[in-house]
Formats: C-alpha cells, sequence, structure tokens
C-alpha cells in the first residue's frame, strides 16, 4: 500500500472505513470504480494532502469518501 507522505506512521488502514488521511491506494480504487483515470486520483489525494485534509474553510474532513464522492461528482459533470 502506497503512503505519500513518508513521515506518516504507518497504522492499519484497511480501506473499509473513513480514515483521514486515506492510502493512495485506496483513494485510487474508488476512482477506478467510477470509471476515471488515476491521475484524477493522484490529483484529489495531492489537493487535499496539501490542505492538512481541510476544507477550504478549514474544517477537518471527517469522511474522506464523502469529499470524493463530490470531487468525482464534479468531475463528470465537467466542473473540475
Amino acid at each position: 500500500m502506497e503512503y505519500r507522505n513518508a513521515n506518516m506512521e504507518k497504522s492499519l488502514n484497511l480501506g473499509y472505513g473513513t480514515e483521514v488521511p486515506p492510502l493512495l491506494d485506496h483513494v485510487k480504487i474508488i476512482f477506478d470504480q467510477q470509471d476515471l483515470q488515476e491521475k484524477d486520483a493522484i490529483e484529489f489525494f495531492d489537493h487535499f494532502e496539501e490542505r492538512g485534509w481541510q476544507t477550504k474553510t478549514g474544517v477537518s474532513i471527517k469522511n474522506w469518501k464523502q469529499v470524493a464522492d463530490q470531487w468525482i461528482w464534479d468531475l463528470k459533470k465537467g466542473i473540475k
């Protein structure tokens, strides 16, 4: 499993839940299931990694999958 941040403690993260930050591999799986490219998953992951997994208003993300669903919706509608 790929951890983007080398300093992140490798805890047991099987991808079943909504752990934040997620593993990049788990993000790639969600995007692949929606017939999107790996580059889209990496863009999503990097975007929120840079923000410290917070929204644009500074609120900590509790469920990355909900945020990914909105990101994917926007991609499919041509908003992103």
